[in-house]
């Protein structure tokens, strides 16, 4: 009898431990849980992140063409100007030069806020030990 109340004893003890470690297990894949949920939101934030700053890059390629393409614009425009009033001194390109000229100030600002979106595309180095 004292086996087996050793054994019985033994066998208490044992489904106790089990109990434990079950009840450890269980907490730790409710933590895994957690950190698996709070893994996928950051990996969710990180998409967006690229999300932006490829449509930042998507902004200074087309904002670049653009600007580009109006100053050549311009450029053209005015040469051509040039060449009619040589052709025909008598034909008045004032309204055209006034229209011509008011191109500046938006391809001005063009040109301003694709330096700006440039400085947000490659902001500086954060300072050292940062």
């Amino acid at each position: 009898m004292n086996d087996t109340a050793g054994f019985f004893g033994w066998f208490g003890q044992v489904t106790q431990e089990l109990a434990q470690i079950q009840a450890q297990l269980t907490q730790m894949s409710a933590q895994l849980n957690q950190i698996n949920q709070k893994e996928n939101a950051i990996m969710a934030a990180q998409d967006d992140v690229n999300a932006a700053a490829a449509a930042i890059t998507s902004a200074v390629a087309t904002l670049g063409t653009v600007t580009s393409d109006l100053t050549a614009a311009v450029a053209n425009i005015t040469a051509e100007i040039a060449a009619l009033k040589a052709a025909n001194p008598a034909v008045d390109t004032t309204a055209l030069d006034t229209a011509v000229a008011s191109l500046a100030a938006p391809l001005g600002a063009l040109q301003s806020a694709d330096t700006a979106v440039d400085a947000i595309e490659t902001p500086a180095a954060p300072p050292a030990g940062a």
